[in-house]
């Protein structure tokens, strides 16, 4: 039996998804391994690792489901649109309602932000999900008191996350804040702790440019 080199159809594919009009082009590389970016069935949930210390005990589970769902739908600008028809028959959710109230929730604590659009080919506008930066959620989140200097979960019925989930908590804003991590780990204080958090990571929001 003839043998044929496919390496050359391989190495690069062009992917399309067209979704309700909105079309997106991804260029594949086949020869990664899975959880490399790029390859097809690369992860697209792209949450922080470090967030699994507070992000499971801050939201139910409907609403990390639909974090996690419009997520997934992003684009490389961490846009989505998908109709509340949609979501509902996705996330197999019995009501409108049930859209609703999970997108109000993740609204009012920053996980995403909506605003009315119009798109081209669809005469109604409709919502355009976007994932604000990681410092605009974490700044909302300790305003709102659902998270305290240390990004513990501040509910009082929810089992305190693991010292493991902890530790990448610590690794990740250090990561986050570069040099200015010493000046947070120097304070004492609970209250100090969120207060200076919250001012290094203002500082960081009006730094971050958007494209």
């Amino acid at each position: 039996m003839g043998t044929y080199d496919t390496s050359g159809y391989l190495e690069q594919k062009q992917h399309r998804l067209t979704v309700e009009g909105f079309q997106t082009s991804v260029q594949v590389d086949d020869n990664l391994s899975q959880c490399e970016p790029g390859h097809v069935c690369a992860p697209s949930a792209l949450i922080p690792a470090w967030w699994s210390g507070f992000l499971f005990h801050v939201l139910n589970p409907r609403q990390t489901s639909m974090y996690m769902y419009l997520t997934m739908l992003s684009d490389p600008r961490g846009e989505c649109s998908p109709t509340v028809d949609q979501i509902r028959e996705d996330l197999g959710l019995y009501s409108s309602s049930m859209v609703f109230e999970a997108l109000a929730a993740l609204d009012d604590l920053g996980f995403i932000t909506r605003i009315r659009a119009a798109f081209p080919g669809i005469r109604a506008r409709r919502n355009l999900y976007r994932r604000p930066s990681c410092e605009s959620t974490l700044i909302r989140l300790l305003e709102r008191g659902r998270i305290d200097g240390h990004l513990r979960s501040t509910n009082p019925t929810r089992a305190p996350a693991s010292a493991e989930s902890q530790a990448l908590i610590y690794e990740g804003l250090a990561t986050l804040l570069g040099e200015s991590y010493e000046v947070y780990e120097q304070a004492t204080s609970e209250e100090q702790r969120r207060a200076v958090l919250l001012e290094l990571l203002t500082a960081r929001e009006g730094s971050v440019v958007i494209d």
